[in-house]
């Protein structure tokens, strides 16, 4: 899978089939369902019937809730979610290592990864954050952003600490 496919997918769910390298066919074996249903509910022309759900849960690992949305279509992808599912993999990764008795060596680059996600995801809830102010439309706050902004990219953090502590931002 290459990052082009990656950028592609449109669902949680067919994220999850493109990083397992699976196929609508093969899956649709597995669970008994036809690779045009299966279709369907990727690509969210019908919302996935309950007793299916579970199966497909099963069938990667996750929670049922991590695959739908309120109406049981199958969950949009985005940047938070795939570092989420990421996220959920690891853990679920550093779980059986450590319930296999792996070495602490064998485990430690999981938990590395672990963190680097969660870096990633609080990257990805400021900015989520910065977009929901700045549909605002106010341009005091456009404002207050740019010059904020301006003194961060000048690497004046303390110079900017200070402005703000004295309210002369």
């Amino acid at each position: 899978m290459n990052k082009s496919e990656m950028g592609r997918s449109k669902t949680i769910l067919e994220y999850l089939v493109m990083i397992n390298e699976l196929s609508y066919s093969g899956i649709g074996r597995e669970l008994n369902i036809t690779p045009q249903q299966f279709s369907d509910w990727i690509k969210k022309r019908r919302p996935i019937p309950q007793e299916r759900l579970q199966a497909l849960a099963n069938y990667f690992g996750v929670e049922e809730g991590v695959l739908i949305d309120s109406q049981q279509y199958a969950k949009p992808i985005t940047s938070l979610a795939k570092i989420e599912l990421h996220m959920l993999l690891v853990e679920q990764k550093v779980e059986q290592l450590e319930v296999e008795g792996a070495d602490e060596e064998d485990i430690e680059p999981y938990r590395k990864k672990k963190f680097k996600l969660q870096q990633e995801r609080e990257d990805e809830l400021r900015l989520a954050r910065i977009a929901i102010v700045l549909q605002q439309r106010d341009e005091r706050i456009d404002s207050f952003i740019d010059i904020v902004l301006d003194e961060l990219e000048a690497g004046q953090i303390e110079d900017l600490r200070k402005k703000i502590q004295k309210g002369d931002v």
